[in-house]
C-alpha cells in the first residue's frame, strides 16, 4: 500500500476533521434542542437553492482537482500516488449513472476504502451540492446540452416543468431521466422513443443543467445590527458577571452568558470570549448556517455575558477562548420559546505544557506490507489518554511528531488520526491533546528497503507497556525484545502475532523480518481495498471496540474449465480493483479492459 498520498493530507492541515473548525458544519445540538425539522446527518437529500456552477468550479479546482483531474478522468497530479484507481467522473458512462444525492453522499462521507476524505466538516451544504453540480457538468459539453434544448423545444415543451422539482431531481440520475423520458412517468407523456442514445442523454443533461444556478445563492443571513454588540465586561476588579445589567431585553432580544472553568488551578485573566450564533437557512432544512459573531472581555472570575442578542427560537449559540496558543470552545446551548436568557455549558480552560511525558501510551500495533517488490511497508497505531490536568501541545512541522518518531531509513513517511480517536484541539504550534477520558490515537506509516530481510528499529520517546506486531504467514521475526503468540486467522489469511511489554522512554524497539509471505497468504494487512481504523480500542484481533478493513490481495490460478472462476463477491470485486491498477499503468488497452470490466460487472451481478 502506497500511503504517501495520505501522509500530510491530514497532519498540518487540521489534523482530519479533529482540528477543522467551520463551526456550522460541527454543531451537534444539545438534548433540549427542537429542530424545525429534524437535522439531518447529511443535510437534506436536495439543495435549498440551485447549485451553483461557479461555485462549484471553484471548490473542484481547489478540493478535487488534485486527484480527480482537471476534467474529471482520475488524473491528478495526486492520483499516482494513490494506492486505488480514482473514479473517472469525468466519463459519460459514470456521469450518467450517478445521481446527484448519491454524490453529494459521497462528498459528504467520504470513501476512505478508495482514500476520499470525507468534506463535511469542510464544506457546507450548499457547497457540497455546488461541487457536485460541478462534477455533474464534467461529462457534458456544452454542445451536447444546446442540442438538448432544440429537441425539447420542439418536441416536448412542458419538459422543463415537469423536471424541475430540486427534490425530484437530486434523486435521479440521467439514465433515470432518459427512461423516464421514453416511458412516461406519472402525468409526463412518453417522449423521444424514437430519439438516438446520444440525443436522449442531451435531452437529460438539458433538463439537469435546468436545476443548475449561473452563479453562487447563498441563504440571507441577518447581520448583527448595533443593538446586538456585546455589552462591555465590567471592571477586573467586580466578581459580577458582565451581563447583570437591570436594562430590560427588547422583544426578540436577550442575554447569552456563561462561565469559563480552569482545571489546571490558574485563573488567567483578560480573556476575550467570542460568541457564535447559528440559525437554519430560511428552507428549515439545511444545516446550520453562522448568522452571529460578537466578541467581549470575560471577568475576573471567568464570568461572560453579551446582552440585547437576537434570540429566535431554536438559534444555536457556543462560546470560544483562545489562551496560550490553544482554541477552546463551549458546548451548545439553544433559545427556547419566549427564552430571555441562555445560558452555554462551562468552557473548560487548560494550562499548556509541552511535556509529552503527561500523555499514557495505552497500546501500540504494528502491521507490515510485503506486496510491493523492494518495501516493506509499515503501519503502527499509537493509543494514548491524557489524564493530566494540563493540555499538551505536540508541536509539529507538518512532517514529523516529537514523541512518534520514525525509524533510521524510514521513506514515504506520515500520520493520520485515528478514526475513533478522541478530537484533537487546534494550537498555534500544531495540536493540542486536552484531558478526556476517551483515548487518542495517531496512525504513523513509512516505507523500509526489504531485499529478503529488513531491520526494524523503532526509538520510544515514551513509555511502550504493550505492544502487538502483526506479520503474514512465512515472514520470521527475529528479537529478543519480542514474543510469539501464535497465528491468527484474519480475513481468511493466517497473521503471525508477537508481542512485548515494558518497553521505556529512551529504548528502541528492534526487531528483523526476513522471508516471503506463504503462498496464499496475503502480502499484508495493507495491500489493495484500503483502510479504516477505529483507533480508540485496540482489542488483540486489532477488531474491539473499532473497525479495521484487513486488505488482501489474492493471487489466484485461472479456474480449471466447469469450476466457477470466483467463489465470492469479494473475489470479483478484488479483481476489478486489480484490472484498474492494470489498466491505470497502461498495461492493457482501452478496449480489453472494457470487455473485461464489463465481464467482471456481470459476474459481480450474480454473485451479489
Amino acid at each position: 500500500m502506497n500511503l504517501r498520498s495520505t501522509a500530510l493530507l491530514v497532519f498540518a492541515a487540521t489534523l482530519l476533521a479533529g482540528c477543522s473548525f467551520t463551526l456550522a458544519a460541527d454543531i451537534t445540538p444539545p438534548p433540549d434542542y427542537v429542530s424545525p425539522t429534524p437535522l439531518p446527518t447529511l443535510g437534506p437529500a436536495y439543495p435549498a437553492f440551485p447549485p451553483s456552477i461557479e461555485s462549484g468550479a471553484a471548490i473542484f479546482a481547489e478540493k478535487c482537482m488534485p486527484c480527480h483531474g482537471t476534467t474529471g478522468l482520475g488524473d491528478g497530479p495526486q492520483s499516482m500516488q494513490l494506492p486505488v484507481t480514482v473514479p473517472g467522473i469525468g466519463l459519460a458512462d459514470v456521469g450518467r449513472a450517478a445521481s446527484p444525492a448519491d454524490w453529494f453522499k459521497t462528498v459528504s462521507q467520504g470513501n476512505l476504502d478508495r482514500f476520499m476524505p470525507p468534506f463535511a466538516g469542510s464544506l457546507t451544504d450548499q457547497q457540497r451540492w455546488d461541487v457536485v453540480a460541478y462534477a455533474l457538468t464534467l461529462h457534458t459539453p456544452a454542445s451536447q446540452v444546446s442540442r438538448g434544448r432544440s429537441l425539447i423545444e420542439s418536441g416536448c415543451a412542458d419538459c422543463p416543468a415537469t423536471f424541475s422539482d430540486q427534490e425530484k431531481m437530486a434523486a435521479l440520475s440521467e439514465k433515470d431521466l432518459v427512461a423516464m423520458l421514453r416511458n412516461g412517468s406519472g402525468s409526463q407523456a412518453a417522449f423521444g422513443k424514437d430519439l438516438s442514445d446520444d440525443d436522449a442523454y442531451a435531452v437529460a443533461e438539458y433538463l439537469r443543467s435546468l436545476t443548475f444556478s449561473a452563479a453562487p445563492k447563498v441563504a440571507s443571513a441577518s447581520t448583527p445590527s448595533a443593538a446586538q454588540a456585546p455589552t462591555k465586561a465590567s471592571a477586573p476588579e467586580s466578581s459580577t458577571p458582565a451581563a447583570a445589567s437591570a436594562a430590560t431585553p427588547a422583544a426578540g432580544m436577550g442575554e447569552v452568558a456563561g462561565s469559563i472553568e480552569f482545571p489546571s488551578g490558574s485563573k488567567p485573566t483578560n480573556l476575550t470570549v467570542t460568541l457564535h450564533g447559528f440559525d437554519h437557512a430560511p428552507d428549515q432544512t439545511s444545516g446550520p448556517q453562522e448568522v452571529l459573531t460578537l466578541s467581549g472581555p470575560a471577568s475576573a472570575d471567568g464570568s461572560f455575558a453579551f446582552e440585547n442578542v437576537g434570540m429566535p427560537l431554536n438559534r444555536i449559540f457556543l462560546a470560544e477562548v483562545n489562551y496560550a496558543g490553544i482554541t477552546y470552545r463551549s458546548d451548545f446551548a439553544a433559545a427556547t420559546a419566549d427564552s430571555g436568557k441562555v445560558a452555554l455549558p462551562p468552557l473548560k480552560v487548560y494550562e499548556a505544557s509541552t511535556d509529552v511525558s503527561l500523555l499514557k501510551l495505552d497500546q501500540v500495533h504494528i502491521t507490515t506490507d510485503f506486496s510491493k517488490a523492494g518495501t516493506v511497508e509499515v503501519l503502527e497505531i499509537f493509543a494514548f489518554t491524557n489524564a493530566s490536568n494540563n493540555a499538551v501541545v505536540i508541536s509539529t512541522d507538518g512532517a514529523t511528531i516529537p514523541f512518534i518518531p520514525f525509524p533510521e531509513g524510514a521513506t514515504n513517511q506520515g500520520y493520520e488520526a485515528g478514526q475513533d480517536s478522541a478530537p484533537f484541539v487546534k494550537a498555534d504550534l500544531g495540536l493540542a491533546v486536552v484531558p478526556s477520558d476517551k483515548p487518542y490515537s495517531i496512525i504513523a506509516f513509512f516505507n523500509l528497503p526489504y531485499e529478503k530481510k529488513a531491520d526494524i528499529n523503532q526509538p520510544l520517546a515514551i513509555d511502550m507497556p504493550s505492544l502487538i506486531l502483526l506479520v503474514p504467514q512465512g515472514i520470521k521475526v527475529q528479537g529478543n525484545q519480542l514474543e510469539s503468540r501464535g497465528l491468527q486467522l484474519i480475513q481468511n489469511s493466517n497473521y503471525e502475532e508477537f508481542s512485548a511489554s515494558g518497553l521505556k522512554a529512551g529504548q528502541t524497539l528492534a526487531f528483523s523480518v526476513s522471508g516471503q509471505p506463504k503462498a496464499g497468504t496475503s502480502a499484508g494487512l495493507a495491500a489493495h481495498q484500503g483502510w479504516l481504523i477505529g483507533g480508540a480500542a485496540l482489542g488483540v484481533a486489532l477488531i474491539a471496540g473499532g473497525l479495521f478493513l484487513y486488505f488482501r490481495e489474492r493471487r489466484r490460478q485461472p479456474a480449471p474449465p466447469g469450476e466457477a472462476e470466483f467463489e465470492s463477491a469479494d473475489e470479483v470485486l478484488d479483481a476489478i480493483l486489480a484490472l484498474d491498477d492494470l489498466h491505470q499503468a497502461g498495461k492493457i488497452s482501452d478496449k480489453a479492459y472494457r470487455v473485461r470490466r464489463n465481464e467482471l460487472k456481470e459476474t459481480l451481478k450474480d454473485l451479489s
